[in-house]
């Protein structure tokens, strides 16, 4: 599919979502652009390394299910 009509569909989907939704694309955007920036990828590496120390340390971290449970 050409490039613009991928643009057009999207941009087609999302007048159909609700405000909420909108949002949530917009968000998502957001990060697909925060995360190309120099900073955040050695903010991320740099925690990283630390989370890597910090376990041979033996300290517990939360779980991802756990951090979800309160949103089932």
């Amino acid at each position: 599919m050409p490039r613009t009509g991928l643009r057009q569909k999207l941009i087609e989907e999302i007048k159909g979502l609700p405000t909420e939704k909108v949002r949530e694309v917009a968000n998502f955007v957001d990060y697909l652009s925060l995360k190309e920036d120099d900073w955040f990828v050695e903010y991320v590496n740099r925690r990283g390394a630390q989370a890597k120390i910090d376990k041979k340390r033996g300290k517990k971290f939360t779980s991802l299910a756990e951090l979800q449970k309160p949103f089932k």
